[in-house]
């Protein structure tokens, strides 16, 4: 005896169902649900945070960003800083950056494990907050890297020097 094969089975699949096959994700900042791909420039939708992930350990600095890639900022140089989202920018200094993380001089303390979009001419980001402290009237965020896109081939570095 055959079984017969169920006629559900043999509906084709339609583009929504597709789409909804394809592997999703939800944005590091807002949370809004977004769909995973390999483009570099790729935005969320709701929040416009970049959502191209660092690559791991394992990558080193030339990989990313080749010989010449570091990304250079003074500390005197002003960038805007999301806390959460939606939130009001607020105009912070640059202290650190590397591939991995970075420091910031902010006007108020952020709280471990908030979400921050960091938007500068060069780069823009999604971080967490790892570590605050004060120094005088400022504190110094220390926050790691989620997702970065890189809107300058090269030329950003924080220097100590003004």
């Amino acid at each position: 005896m055959h079984a017969h094969p169920d006629p559900q089975a043999l509906v084709p699949l339609t583009t929504a169902d597709v789409g909804l096959a394809l592997p999703q994700r939800r944005c590091p900042l807002c949370q809004h649900p977004v769909v995973l791909t390999a483009r570099p420039d790729a935005r969320c939708p709701a929040c416009q945070s970049p959502l191209a992930a660092l690559p791991g350990p394992e990558a080193s600095a030339l990989d990313v960003l080749g010989r010449r890639g570091a990304v250079r900022r003074d500390q005197s140089h002003v960038a805007l800083l999301h806390v959460g989202w939606p939130s009001q920018a607020l105009a912070v200094r640059w202290r650190d950056l590397s591939l991995t993380g970075l420091s910031l001089y902010t006007p108020v303390p952020i709280a471990p494990g908030q979400r921050l979009r960091l938007i500068d001419s060069a780069l823009e980001g999604v971080v967490e907050v790892v570590g605050c402290r004060p120094q005088g009237r400022l504190h110094v965020v220390h926050a790691r890297l989620l997702t970065a896109l890189l809107l300058q081939a090269t030329g950003v570095f924080v220097s100590a020097q003004a």
